[in-house]
């Protein structure tokens, strides 16, 4: 079976790592090819094609594998370029399967009804996604079947055995890490409060961040409250395992309306062993259960969850052996493979059909494709209004640059908001 794969641009984050895994450890009648729709770098291109996996650049391109393929999936979060694609283009006779990456609870992450009305069927990564109300009812609206769970398993940790030794680590010293994009529309806002408490708390702790982002701001801050000699922020790893692999416990505060769905950083850091505390959001309370993690609610709460295994080697064992445990046996991850050859088998029952592109004005896309209905932000308090807006902006900043590069519309309203806050 020919599979085409759709996403907006194979990158190293984690959508194109899931898409890869699935490339690679797939149902095995399936033959992949990739079309990013934004040309890839060539590095990144380069990781998929070693694997065997052809990836081809563009729009068009994508168009026109269409016609050679038995089945399109799309790999779906909110953004104008998929979006583009799924309504305005033309394609022949075919199955589109709509791959979600997304969690529905987040700001603008659920897709319309008229969206879902351009493909044959819908998964997801998380259990709690499928649950959410809204989209059950544009999926029921759209006539679309029920959404299987699709988990978008860890990579190389996941099949790697043990994993690699731990990293020496000096005598009577105890590091904390993060690993993941190290900006406000992933981590909690006040993370750097989260870690001045500790630190402070706890002569003997180091912070450790892995990752991405707007690292300069993040550094200026922790020397702004005098901890920059305890925190260290890496860039990004190309082997998250040896990063892991040097931590005594993995800190995972998300902001609360984060887009997260299944986690690859968290799930990794399960299957090493590592005693975790992480806000029970988006996918994350799919993976981990009171029994299983360390679960806070606040930045305090966070603080006195980190210092509780700072100081008790005990809880650290049990928690990073309950991780792994649960991990291992989760339902949703050993039953990946099997559900996405049902979810394929149902979308390919379907009869093919041929898309005339709905010529959707470029400014009117995004009101065509999200659902922004169910959030009442004026009941929000104005922490919780800053987190909203920061996730929101990750939506709207693309869209915002997709029309500043067609053509120009002076009237378009500013969507882009602060990264970092003051």
């Amino acid at each position: 079976m020919r599979v085409l794969h759709v996403i907006k641009e194979v990158t190293d984050g984690g959508a194109s790592m899931g898409l890869l895994r699935m490339c690679a450890d797939g149902p095995g009648d399936a033959r992949p090819t990739v079309a990013s729709l934004l040309p890839p770098r060539p590095e990144h291109r380069a990781v998929f094609e070693r694997a065997g996996v052809t990836v081809l650049a563009g729009g068009e391109a994508a168009r026109a594998a269409v016609a050679e393929t038995d089945l399109v999936q799309v790999e779906w979060w909110n953004n104008p370029h998929v979006n583009d694609f799924l309504v305005n283009a033309d394609l022949p006779p075919t199955r589109v399967l709509l791959h979600s990456r997304g969690h529905f609870d987040a700001p603008w992450m659920c897709p319309s009804d008229r969206l879902l009305a351009r493909v044959d069927g819908c998964t997801v990564t998380t259990p709690s996604a499928a649950a959410n109300p809204r989209f059950e009812s544009n999926r029921r609206s759209a006539g679309l079947p029920p959404a299987r769970c699709v988990f978008s398993s860890a990579g190389p940790v996941a099949t790697a055995g043990p994993g690699p030794a731990p990293a020496r680590r000096e005598e009577g010293r105890i590091t904390v890490g993060y690993l993941g994009t190290v900006e406000p529309i992933k981590m909690h806002a006040a993370m750097m409060e989260i870690v001045a408490g500790v630190v402070e708390a706890a002569p003997e702790v180091d912070f450790v961040f892995a990752g991405d982002g707007a690292l300069p701001e993040y550094r200026a801050e922790v020397r702004r409250l005098g901890i920059g000699d305890r925190v260290r922020f890496l860039g990004f790893q190309d082997d998250p395992a040896a990063f892991l692999a040097g931590l005594d416990v993995f800190c995972y505060p998300l902001n609360p309306y984060t887009y997260a769905t299944s986690e690859k950083a968290l799930q990794e850091a399960m299957l090493a062993g590592l005693p975790c505390v992480a806000l029970p959001v988006g996918g994350i309370r799919d993976l981990l259960t009171a029994e299983s993690a360390l679960l806070v609610e606040t930045p305090a709460q966070c603080v006195d969850a980190c210092l509780s295994l700072v100081r008790s080697p005990a809880l650290r064992e049990r928690l990073g052996r309950a991780a792994r445990e649960r991990i291992e046996h989760l339902t949703e991850r050993r039953a990946w493979r099997g559900r996405l050859t049902d979810a394929r088998a149902e979308v390919l029952a379907r009869p093919a059909w041929a898309r005339s592109g709905l010529g959707v004005d470029r400014v009117a896309l995004f009101d065509h494709c999200t659902d922004r209905r169910g959030w009442e932000t004026e009941r929000m308090d104005e922490a919780q209004r800053a987190d909203f807006a920061r996730v929101a902006a990750f939506v709207e900043d693309d869209y915002a640059a997709w029309l500043e590069s067609g053509p120009p519309r002076p009237d378009m309203p500013a969507t882009r908001a602060e990264r970092i806050s003051s």
